[in-house]
């Protein structure tokens, strides 16, 4: 029991060190003047059986906000900065608009609860007008793809911060992570797979990576550019549940 709270104080320490944003474990980022019309955005998924338990995405108009995720081996989270793309935030607007969520009393829940594929908390709020919807499955197919792209961009996020964290203290976990990351871009799951290119293309030129983690980041770079090129956007990204 003793190793166990030992190894969790360990992660946590590694982790803090890692965040050079000045946003700390457990710490939201300090509030934002804000205009009356602008938009708030969040987005939480939550499944207990998974690690990390939680992912939460905060952010307004201007893709600006935070990204944070609980581990199982500890309670507080760790919080991140966020920057969406451009039309990262215009899709979400999209979808948004397309339901007319703010102004809808549409609940989104099926008839059938299905609590084993986790727990999609979505809130807009846009001056003194706020929504917040709990869904486990919905069959509005524009919210369904909504939380798709949302969860695709904690996902993304959660793998970015894991290849930084073994790139600078566990380097010899650099590949696993890649593979990892390799199989989510194929299989259509992470958001805004342009934004990993010059993460991947550093690490194509650094010499004090392993030489195998190199040619996989340079695969994965071409990968995307290719799939960035076909789709004339961001990359594929197959539709998917909540």
């Amino acid at each position: 029991m003793r190793g166990g709270r030992g190894g969790r104080a360990l992660w946590l320490l590694v982790a803090m060190s890692t965040v050079s944003s000045g946003i700390a474990l457990g710490q939201e980022a300090a509030p934002r003047p804000t205009s009356e019309g602008t938009t708030h955005y969040s987005y939480t998924f939550e499944h207990p059986q998974l690690d990390p338990t939680r992912f939460e995405l905060r952010f307004d108009e201007t893709g600006r906000g935070t990204f944070s995720f609980w581990r199982k081996e500890s309670e507080e989270p760790v919080v991140l900065p966020l920057q969406l793309l451009a039309r990262t935030v215009e899709r979400v607007r999209a979808y948004l608009e397309a339901v007319r969520f703010l102004e809808s009393d549409e609940e989104y829940q099926s008839e059938r609860p299905m609590p084993s594929l986790g727990t999609v908390t979505l809130g807009v709020r846009r001056g003194d007008r706020q929504r917040c919807v709990r869904f486990t499955f919905t069959r509005n197919e524009k919210m369904r793809e909504l939380a798709h792209l949302l969860r695709g961009i904690a996902m993304q996020e959660y793998r970015v911060f894991l290849i930084t964290l073994a790139r600078q203290h566990g380097p010899l976990d650099l590949d696993r992570q890649l593979r990892g990351l390799e199989a989510e871009l194929k299989n259509g799951w992470l958001g805004e797979p342009e934004k990993l290119l010059p993460m991947l293309r550093e690490l194509e030129q650094d010499e004090d990576v392993l030489l195998m983690v190199r040619h996989r980041a340079e695969k994965l770079a071409r990968w995307i550019e290719r799939e960035r090129q076909r789709s004339g956007g961001g990359g594929s990204r197959k539709s998917g549940g909540a």
